[in-house]
């Protein structure tokens, strides 16, 4: 996934874009007791106030918002499925027009029912639409502009996407409505739907370098790293890639196996930025930028690793043979900090901050944590006295 492409992408969904038109909205209720579709429309996007657009075009930008392997995952669909069911689920989806299009969402619906995952009423929203990808040009002095509207140089193709959103119990109280022009009681039977912050979804097809990827869809959780299981493999039939939290898991292991299960945080501190150097060195482009086992050993060793003589198969058994860690999974986020577990209590510490700590013998032969501060440290405001060693 290209995130310069992504980013591209996400922001035409706005009421005034010239790349980007939402055709259609098919928009279902779904009850948790039983799993019914209770209530649904198909509607014209175009018919809706600007008001209203504002709040879908909300929900469907942010299906697009977050850290790769984080929040969004571009992920295969399983081919080893009969007839790639998954697949044909999303073509149909992203070809049928009208009545077609709202019977597709109703199938859709249908099967999800038999995984509801959700601890609440649901409302589904299915949008389909058309998005111009601008091919770019130069300017006179050689840079790169973007292009709006659909002409020449530029390429467009369909998508459809789905949000789902929690519908919850209203909150019982008095309303001013303003079609009575008096005061109300809300009603418990009233539903409050945050269509602008969907809990997951997905788009299709994802987006390419050189246009769209029909064998492999986007898909979007709100919250990180914890993925609606059931959805991607029994209804969407995707292959479930490791998370941004499973990489570095399997990266801590590994540092772990050829560390000797110890380590200095100057040693952390230098990993960390000879593979925050790599990703900020060839991201430019957006590609994904990963290290196979040949780079992550030369990192080691330049980092201060002294014996890297069992690394291969420290790398087997964390990893496997073959695998490449997505950088931005082992620094990016909250990568970026370590948490120090000292059997007391909990510190975090940006990874930049690591040569500030050390772990000592102090005068009366107890194990202590040392951090060097540049000014005094506060309890609940308070600056703590400074006692001599």
């Amino acid at each position: 996934m290209n995130k310069k492409d992504l980013s591209a992408f996400r922001r035409q969904f706005k009421t005034d874009s010239h790349s980007l038109k939402i055709n259609h909205l098919y928009t279902a209720y779904i009850k948790k007791d039983n799993k019914n579709l209770l209530y649904a429309e198909l509607t014209s996007f175009g018919r809706k106030s600007e008001a209203e657009q504002e709040i879908y075009l909300t929900g469907f930008k942010k299906l697009l918002t977050g850290g790769l392997n984080t929040k969004i995952f571009e992920l295969p669909f399983d081919d080893t499925i009969p007839n790639n069911e998954g697949l044909a689920i999303c073509r149909r989806l992203l070809t049928a027009r009208g009545e077609d299009f709202a019977e597709c969402c109703k199938a859709y619906i249908e099967k999800l029912a038999d995984y509801y995952t959700y601890d609440s009423d649901i409302v589904i929203t299915f949008a389909d639409g058309k998005y111009n990808k601008a091919a770019g040009r130069k300017s006179r002095k050689g840079e790169e502009e973007s292009l709006d509207g659909f002409d020449d140089t530029s390429f467009g193709y369909e998508f459809v996407l789905c949000g789902i959103s929690k519908a919850d119990d209203s909150r019982r109280g008095i309303y001013y409505s303003a079609a009575t022009d008096r005061f109300e009681l809300s009603s418990s039977l009233n539903k409050e739907v945050n269509l602008p912050a969907p809990i997951d979804g997905f788009v299709y097809p994802a987006i390419g370098d050189y246009g769209p990827d029909a064998s492999k869809l986007l898909y979007y959780t709100a919250k990180s790293n914890i993925r609606n299981e059931g959805l991607l493999a029994n209804v969407l039939n995707c292959r479930l890639d490791l998370t941004a939290r499973d990489e570095r898991e399997r990266f801590d292991a590994l540092l772990r196996i050829v560390s000797g299960g110890k380590i200095k945080p100057e040693v952390l501190k230098n990993i960390s930025s000879a593979v925050s150097e790599k990703l900020e060195a060839y991201q430019e482009d957006g590609e994904t930028v990963t290290l196979d086992a040949v780079e992550l050993r030369d990192i080691f060793e330049e980092s201060g690793i002294q014996d890297l003589s069992g690394f291969e198969d420290a790398f087997q058994q964390a990893a496997e043979e073959g695998f490449a860690f997505r950088a931005e999974s082992l620094v990016g986020g909250s990568a970026r900090s370590v948490r120090i577990s000292t059997g007391v209590s909990d510190i975090n510490v940006e990874l930049e901050n690591l040569v500030s700590v050390r772990q000592i013998i102090n005068s009366r032969g107890r194990k202590c944590l040392e951090i060097e501060l540049a000014d005094d440290a506060e309890i609940n405001g308070i600056p703590l006295e400074t006692e001599g060693v």
